[in-house]
């Protein structure tokens, strides 16, 4: 019986380990998603002046996950005429990009471009959109100077603390 528990800690310890890892690189593919997205929509702002629902609407053909489900979500309720697009765009935000999904900061950019997107002229729209490619781009070179470390440390941790757990067991 002692054997079993022990056989269940150990599995259960490194299925968390490896569960924050599968995390850890989530988040990191969705701000890849994020960085994609915001380059077709500065593209379509800028050369094809296409309306933000439509915006929207092509980003989440473009992107994966859950963040094309963020785009898919904010262009249907912009197309139904939900409000204004900084509500839209925040309670979307709450709702999809979860902390399982986007580290707190993380989130908070994105926010902060959902503020500045649909009242302001079109070059105002460009510049918002540069600079949040400029802080995103900071974002995802401090992920991936981590990103090796931390999905290797996560498994490792969870072996190891079960094993831990294990011994005291004994």
């Amino acid at each position: 019986m002692k054997m079993l528990g022990m056989l269940m800690v150990m599995s259960g310890c490194i299925g968390a380990g490896l569960w924050y890892s599968f995390i850890y690189n989530r988040k990191w593919r969705n701000l890849k998603d994020c960085q994609k997205a915001v380059l077709i929509l500065r593209n379509e702002i800028v050369y094809g002046r296409t309306p933000l629902p439509e915006a929207f609407a092509q980003m989440a053909d473009r992107t994966n996950g859950s963040v094309a489900r963020f785009f898919d979500t904010v262009a249907q309720r912009l197309e139904e005429g939900g409000g204004r697009l900084e509500e839209i765009w925040g309670t979307a935000l709450q709702e999809i990009l979860t902390s399982q999904e986007m580290g707190k900061e993380d989130q908070k950019e994105l926010e902060g471009l959902g503020n500045t997107l649909g009242y302001l002229d079109t070059q105002l729209q460009v510049q918002a959109l540069e600079l949040y490619e400029k802080r995103l781009e900071g974002s995802l070179q401090n992920w991936e100077r981590e990103k090796e470390k931390k999905t290797r440390l996560y498994p490792v941790l969870g072996t190891m603390g079960g094993a831990l757990i294990c011994l005291i067991i004994m």
